[in-house]
């Protein structure tokens, strides 16, 4: 303060000129603020000329004088107050998205179905149709394709080398689980397939397949001298099918032998035959 005159001056170092950020992106005009040493503070606001995400104003306005530690809001589009649905039928689904989202929209449900004109991850139509005028941030659904169709081969009970080279041939891709289970395929041999025979998948789609490890082994139970009803009960619960020859004349309800002998290893799911001992 000069003596005498009761005003004060103040250092002309303690203000600073706001950047020109107009029209800039969100991004590009918060680093020029923080370049010149303001804080920033955000706001949205529909513009018919300023495109979405770039800065339509700024308080204070670009080029006046304030604080070298203050703050200026800037206001940023959201593009129009009514968006137009693009015409994205044919685009890959990922370029698709872009243009929605410029559009001031976002992607809603994606449905996917089989084409044979649209390669796979294409997009066949949306929902509403192109030209639809929308609120701003309303969401548009997808139908994107498959790609053509296709009927899966039948690949179980094959070496999985041969199924794995069926199935590209086809055009799918294979994946093989990590467990494998038993089954009356051989050992090695692909035991199960998903998609199954006859179902239908789409060029480039994987079909996963579950390796055999041959039948499980299991011992036989020994029934010689049981009923026939308690030796079915038996031989079923261990695993077995089980089969009765009983004798022409006078069957007795016991049975004289088996045709799998107890104690030996027989594949689970197998046949065991019980013959009933004669009254003779």
């Amino acid at each position: 303060m000069l003596a005498g005159t009761g005003v004060w001056y103040i250092n002309s170092g303690q203000f600073t000129s706001v950047p020109a950020v107009l029209d800039l992106t969100q991004d590009k005009a918060t680093a020029e603020l923080d370049k010149a040493g303001l804080g920033v503070k955000t706001q949205q606001a529909f513009s018919d000329t300023v495109e979405r995400g770039h800065v339509i104003a700024t308080d204070p306005k670009p080029g006046e004088r304030i604080r070298n530690t203050g703050k200026v809001t800037i206001t940023i589009s959201r593009g129009p107050q009514k968006a137009e649905v693009p015409n994205v039928a044919g685009l890959p689904f990922a370029e698709a998205k872009k243009k929605i989202e410029g559009q001031g929209l976002t992607v809603g449900d994606v449905t996917r179905q089989f084409s044979d004109e649209t390669p796979k991850d294409s997009v066949l139509s949306t929902d509403p149709k192109p030209g639809t005028e929308l609120r701003p941030d309303s969401a548009v659904a997808l139908v994107v394709s498959k790609g053509k169709q296709i009927a899966v081969p039948n690949v179980t009970g094959m070496p999985l080398a041969d199924a794995t080279a069926t199935l590209r041939d086809a055009g799918f891709d294979v994946k093989v689980a990590d467990a494998q289970v038993y089954s009356d395929k051989p050992q090695g041999a692909v035991a199960q397939q998903s998609p199954g025979q006859g179902e239908k998948a789409a060029q480039g789609d994987s079909v996963t397949l579950t390796v055999s490890k041959g039948k499980e082994m299991v011992t036989v139970p020994d029934v010689t001298g049981k009923s026939e009803a308690v030796a079915k009960q038996i031989l079923t619960a261990a695993g077995f099918q089980v089969k009765v020859d009983r004798p022409f004349f006078f069957p007795q309800d016991s049975v004289d032998s088996q045709s799998v002998r107890g104690g030996s290893q027989a594949a689970k799911g197998d046949t065991i035959i019980i013959k009933l001992k004669s009254g003779f």
